[in-house]
């Protein structure tokens, strides 16, 4: 049998009816009664496809007396985990909790492939930084009872060749209507992100024109002047007259690096920089809000990694291949040849190649040059910092990424893969926005991460839903008409990296304190050795990949944070 462990909180809701109690966790907008009349349905039929049906983002949990059933969301956002132990299993919805209680070990292939490679799904397989506890894969479904465990795919998001472009416009338009308005009428006391940015304010658009009550919050900071975003804002006020508008006045204590907050459960980049989202919320917690709502999750689904550029070429298609190449080497100041060649290489190697060619370059501790966007950009994942790890972590990870190559197969395009991963680190981020709203007691919902907003942009393949020649064309067929066209149409996206040299060079002494009593160091993740010399080198100003610095950093307050609650670590 199985015992639950829910973390209570205002995403969880308890549901009872005869014979079985389901608990909800994460954004369901469905009414309790609905909730009830659908529970006790799925009592009689047995088939819980129903209870998933409804608006928002959310996993369940069904208790019967004989068996326990878990539901994933397809997402990602609300994930459950599961461990064994001596007398059963535990579930719920916090791993570090789970693992304080199975007192279980660091899984460091886990951490180790969060410092190189976070996008590839296949290296992570849903495994945790503890080696007991795992995930359950987002739209899947585990069943538990007397007869044991079972795993089964439920109605997880793939891509659908078939779907056509404007079918996929149109699931949008009413699925993302439909999430923003049943929030906005139903909360009489919301803000939102009103940055300038095409999603945060399509969305405080959209929640205006349900609920004329809507705050909008613009952050900007003297300290880090992004000109571009705030001026883009204040332009598009004039298509909400009447918007309750309000500026959030940031300091330099808002800058990257200053206030390393630790994640609950997963180390991961987003507990960086968590100022500016503080400061908007310190806000919207004193107009009264009680929902906010971002725009997380829109550059993800709404647009296409540039390794689409290689399903162009698997196709055969390379008049749309060099158009793409030309587009993008404009914005990006680059060669199209030299894109074009990177596409053509990409399609010519599987997925299992890739993962071999990681594991090499993993086991030798390679150290890469300053990479060309290209080479970034047009890949499978980051070019990786493979000798920032220790050899400990180096040996295990580089034999866990070969045998996961030798059982990994390509059923899918090379976008949609890498897109999946994106999707994976931006719901990391999302939790960790979430995480801030509780301190504020504000529920913070992304609706551009809801199931079905996610299912009707990732059905359509990457390649059909990017034109490097028009921002998000997704979002402007599926908007059009109820979005102004200019803020469908914005062509920029404001620059923060000024922010992170910023930061780094106010927080330097701290984070050299870090670096020199390393608690990764101490458990065989890393050589802090040259960490330190591309600290100091983004200190100086130079070019610094600012993912994987910054995900060393998640690592070492995650790592101090969690060995006071988990005795194994």
């Amino acid at each position: 049998m199985a015992v639950l462990s829910a973390t209570p909180g205002p995403e969880t809701r308890t549901i009872t009816v005869p014979g079985v109690e389901m608990i909800v966790i994460g954004h369901c907008l469905a009414t309790d009664a609905l909730l009830a009349d659908g529970l006790t349905a799925v009592r009689v039929t047995g088939k819980p496809r129903q209870l998933t049906e409804w608006l928002g983002c959310y996993s369940l949990a069904l208790l019967f007396s004989d068996e326990v059933t878990l539901i994933a969301d397809p997402v990602g956002q609300f994930p459950l985990y599961v461990c064994d132990v001596p007398d059963g299993a535990l579930f719920g919805t916090n791993a570090t909790d789970i693992a304080a209680r199975a007192n279980a070990r660091l899984d460091r292939i886990h951490i180790a492939a969060g410092l190189i490679c976070p996008g590839a799904l296949e290296v992570s397989d849903y495994r945790t930084p503890f080696h007991q506890v795992k995930q359950i894969p987002p739209g899947h479904l585990v069943r538990t009872g007397y007869s044991g465990r079972q795993l089964e795919k439920f109605d997880p998001v793939e891509p659908d060749k078939d779907l056509t472009f404007a079918d996929a416009a149109e699931r949008l338009r009413l699925s993302l209507t439909a999430a923003v308005s049943a929030r906005a009428t139903e909360t009489p006391f919301m803000t939102t992100d009103f940055s300038g940015g095409i999603d945060s304010t399509s969305l405080a658009l959209l929640a205006h024109g349900w609920n004329h009550g809507v705050k909008g919050l613009t952050y900007r900071s003297p300290a880090n002047p992004v000109h571009d975003d705030p001026v883009r804002a204040e332009n598009y006020l004039r298509f909400a007259p009447g918007l309750r508008h309000h500026w959030v006045d940031g300091t330099a204590e808002d800058l990257p690096y200053q206030d390393l907050v630790p994640a609950r459960d997963d180390p991961h980049v987003s507990s960086i920089a968590t100022g500016p989202l503080r400061a908007r919320l310190r806000l919207a917690a004193e107009l009264g809000s009680a929902v906010h709502l971002v725009g997380e999750g829109g550059d993800v689904v709404l647009g296409a990694p540039p390794a689409y550029l290689a399903d162009l070429a698997r196709r055969g298609d390379m008049g749309a291949l060099w158009r793409h190449c030309v587009a993008w080497a404009r914005i990006r100041q680059r060669s199209p040849l030299a894109l074009a060649r990177h596409a053509v290489a990409l399609a010519a190697t599987s997925r299992r190649r890739a993962l071999l060619m990681l594991a090499a370059s993993v086991g030798r501790a390679t150290v890469p040059g300053e990479p060309l966007w290209e080479a970034e950009a047009i890949g499978y994942w980051d070019v990786p910092q493979t000798h920032w790890l220790a050899k400990p972590a180096r040996a295990e990870l580089a034999a866990h990424i070969h045998a996961v190559a030798d059982r990994t197969f390509d059923t899918m395009g090379v976008g949609d893969i890498v897109a999946r991963g994106q999707l994976r680190t931006q719901v990391l981020t999302q939790r960790a926005v979430r995480h801030v709203g509780d301190e504020f007691g504000i529920a913070v919902h992304a609706p551009f991460l809801d199931s079905e907003v996610v299912r009707a942009c990732l059905s359509l393949p990457a390649f059909r839903r990017v034109d490097p020649t028009t921002p998000k064309p997704l979002l402007r067929t599926a908007l059009s008409g109820l979005v102004p066209e200019p803020v469908l149409t914005r062509p920029t996206k404001g620059d923060y990296t000024r922010s992170a040299y910023l930061g780094i060079r106010r927080a330097a002494p701290a984070l050299r304190r870090l670096l020199a009593d390393s608690a990764a160091a101490d458990h065989g993740l890393i050589n802090p050795v040259p960490v330190r010399a591309t600290l100091e080198g983004a200190v100086q100003g130079l070019p610094t990949p600012w993912g994987a610095l910054n995900q060393v950093f998640a690592v070492e307050v995650w790592l101090r944070d969690v060995s006071r609650k988990v005795a194994g670590v």
